[in-house]
């Protein structure tokens, strides 16, 4: 197995002032796990992407050298990269629905690079593909390859795009943030998966994240980026429990989250969203399989916070869609019982889940925001300018940011714009899907506390669903628990931890229990 060796690295693009990559240099042998942590927007991507020569117009490589053992990857003719990439070099991309082709099914991507690198053809490659979306943790795995990437919750896109990276059986795997949308049972099974592939075949996998607690039980390195440039690195003990840099400290301090005992609305409150048996069935018959949403009855409090939990394709984000309308219902009722004097159809908003698919990317992020607000009659070019200038410096992007288009951020920076997007209209309840999982630590903490000033300064109600337990314990007064489409569990959130009812329930709970990892341990005890 060769090692991957990258060599005093810079990216630079266009008119772009600072590199976006500067002096990066760092080495995966085989067999060897090491993971690149770092803030969203700091260059991890697009050093994963630079080793596979697929950087967006108009950024290059300025200087510096990738090798793959003795292939100069980045003086390599584009034959010998398109063998490579998917084979000896595997990718796990950020945002799986983008890189999947919508016309194609599941089963069918994954057959491709079965042929194409393990040589496997008919029969032996449609069973070797439902081997590995059962690995992933597919729980129909023949569904599942019948399935087409829209098909797919975000959860079970990232799972699907692990199969497909392990298909081509790689030397080294370059994970860019792989579980970043899955719960932590999954989070679990997945990072097991690929432990063992570097154990059993001496894969080498940098794996890139903003989650430092997911990494701390599996990699022998941590590499820190900031800004473009790593500024710090070792094994991950003396990273996690000595950092060095003033960055990794507050990287690492936010990723503490404890209970903030945000007390419970008042008993007797009205109810802001009530739902009745709510029943959704996609397609008919024998195929349509069991609903995306069955029975679920659930009332929200005015004011209240609750939390959604549940494994990806459980009905999270159907829900949500389904709350604001975006999704109609095979039956039941939804009520959502606002304010008497809030007549608005945007008085429910929803902060969606893949923020590259919610912004046109033609348009400037400025056309985007700003087309909502056209609608407000009275007011005026400037006014808008000044809401959206304010929209962005409260979830602390800068507003330069606005004139850009959506390909030309970050994965995090998109997510903050959603957000900003739903603020503009001054909603009454906020749905939040899975809205800091594409977020560093430092980020998250920052929406968090700023969703927290929304719910107190504004009696903003808020339904998050996520699969980070941290961000329930941290924000949330209820927790409710889908399973398979079912609500299975609805209770405070303090009784949820502390004695879980069922089974899934049950599992969540016991794959969250902090500090799993040896190493991150010792980082808490020193706190």
């Amino acid at each position: 197995m060769p090692e991957l060796v990258i060599e005093d690295l810079s990216v630079r693009g266009g008119n772009m002032g600072r590199p976006i990559l500067t002096g990066v240099s760092l080495t995966v042998k085989p067999g060897e796990f090491v993971a690149l942590v770092g803030g969203s927007g700091s260059g991890k991507t697009m050093t994963a992407r630079s080793v596979l020569q697929l950087l967006p117009q108009p950024l290059r490589i300025e200087s510096g050298s990738i090798r793959l053992g003795s292939l100069d990857v980045a003086g390599a003719p584009e034959a010998e990269l398109n063998r490579i990439r998917g084979g000896r070099l595997g990718m796990l991309f950020q945002q799986p629905k983008k890189m999947f082709n919508p016309n194609k099914s599941i089963g069918a991507h994954l057959r491709e690079p079965l042929k194409l690198h393990g040589g496997l053809r008919g029969h032996a490659a449609k069973a070797k593909a439902l081997e590995l979306l059962a690995e992933v943790g597919f729980e129909d795995p023949r569904r599942g390859a019948r399935s087409y990437p829209h098909q797919l919750s975000g959860g079970m896109a990232q799972r699907a795009m692990t199969a497909m990276a392990l298909a081509g059986q790689p030397e080294i795997l370059l994970a860019d943030e792989p579980t970043s949308a899955l719960d932590k049972v999954l989070e679990q099974q997945i990072l097991e998966l690929l432990d063992r592939q570097r154990i059993q075949r001496g894969l080498g996998i940098l794996y890139i994240t903003h989650n430092l607690a997911s990494v701390a039980a599996f990699a022998d390195r941590v590499l820190v980026m900031d800004a473009g440039v790593i500024v710090e690195s070792g094994t991950t003990e003396s990273v996690l429990g000595s950092p060095k840099t003033e960055y990794t400290r507050r990287l690492l301090e936010a990723s503490n989250l404890a209970p903030t005992g945000i007390p419970a609305p008042p008993k007797h409150q009205r109810s802001a969203l009530k739902l009745t048996n709510v029943v959704k069935q996609f397609g008919s018959g024998k195929r349509g399989g069991r609903p995306a949403l069955d029975s679920i009855s659930l009332e929200v409090q005015q004011g209240e916070i609750l939390g959604i939990l549940g494994q990806s394709g459980s009905g999270k984000s159907t829900l949500a869609r389904a709350i604001v309308g975006l999704e109609g219902i095979s039956s039941g009722s939804i009520s959502r019982t606002l304010m008497a004097n809030d007549t608005r159809a945007t008085a429910v908003q929803l902060v969606f889940q893949e923020p590259h698919d919610s912004f046109d990317p033609r348009m400037t992020l400025r056309a985007s925001l700003e087309a909502p607000l056209r609608s407000e009659n009275e007011l005026s070019a400037e006014e808008r300018s000044r809401k959206l200038t304010s929209a962005m410096e409260e979830v602390e992007l800068d507003p330069a940011l606005l004139d850009r288009r959506p390909g030309q951020c970050s994965g995090g920076q998109l997510q903050r714009v959603t957000i900003a997007r739903a603020l503009l209209l001054e909603p009454e309840v906020l749905i939040c899907d899975e809205a800091t999982s594409a977020l560093d630590a430092l980020t998250q903490r920052t929406i968090l506390d700023l969703l927290q000033r929304l719910h107190r300064d504004r009696a903003l109600t808020l339904v998050i669903i996520t699969h980070d337990m941290d961000v329930v314990r941290h924000m949330c007064q209820r927790v409710a628990v889908l399973y398979q489409g079912c609500l299975v569990e609805l209770t405070d959130t303090d009784r949820f931890f502390a004695d879980p009812q069922h089974q899934h329930s049950q599992a969540l709970v016991s794959a969250a229990i902090p500090c799993r990892g040896l190493h991150l341990k010792k980082f808490r005890a020193a706190l």
